[in-house]
């Protein structure tokens, strides 16, 4: 079995040792660096490049925002997750923006929503904790009221299980809530996503609920 190789870059060494004892005991997740700055993060990934970066987003000389916008643009194979004490619209949005894949605020981040957060991601999805999904969530709809339906939205349809669990994304369910809530199996949860990721060529989560809203293929 291959192991999610983890990189953790915050500039407190008690927060990356907090995170390395989370760490060790996994099997499926090898940590292989741990540093204390953007730039040396960006170092160390040109000789070993991690699947997933854990990153703080106050960081001096390199803010994480820059780090992230630097791995998105260089190193697009590799997923951030910023793990910070900022749960405000303003850095969740920019971090999202720059191509973070999972955002936690610090104090919600105990061992397993910290490991559940690294799993999912590793998995190809996105994480965010439910405080910060509602965040997002208002986000988006604030930015989605004065936006028309786009020429894409009109030429694919969307079948009525599709949309059933397109809403559920919008809430903020996780894949395992909208099995439970819709009695299917996670494969057919992810199935579904999947094909309607492929109808309009979505690159993420958020990119799919983000249109879904601005469009109102969904009611809410």
């Amino acid at each position: 079995m291959s192991r999610t190789r983890i990189l953790i870059v915050d500039d407190h060494q008690i927060v990356r040792d907090g995170i390395k004892r989370i760490l060790t005991d996994e099997n499926d997740i090898e940590l292989i660096g741990s540093v204390g700055s953007g730039k040396d993060a960006l170092a160390f990934i040109k000789c070993n490049q991690p699947d997933i970066v854990i990153a703080d987003l106050s960081m001096p000389n390199m803010s994480g925002i820059e780090l992230t916008e630097t791995i998105s643009k260089f190193y697009p194979q590799i997923r951030v997750l910023i793990l910070s004490m900022f749960n405000n619209e303003e850095y969740i949005i920019s971090a999202i923006q720059a191509g973070a894949k999972g955002y936690l605020p610090k104090q919600d981040s105990t061992t397993e929503i910290l490991l559940e957060a690294i799993r999912t991601i590793a998995s190809g999805d996105e994480f965010y904790s439910p405080s910060i999904s509602k965040i997002v969530l208002k986000s988006f709809i604030n930015n989605a009221k004065n936006s028309g339906v786009s020429d894409v939205a009109k030429k694919h349809q969307l079948t009525s299980r599709e949309k059933e669990i397109l809403k559920l994304y919008v809430e903020g369910c996780t894949n395992n809530e909208i099995a439970e809530k819709l009695n299917l199996s996670v494969y057919t949860v992810k199935t579904h996503k999947s094909n309607i990721m492929q109808k309009y060529n979505f690159k993420s989560t958020v990119e799919m609920i983000k249109f879904a809203l601005r469009n109102n293929i969904v009611e809410w």
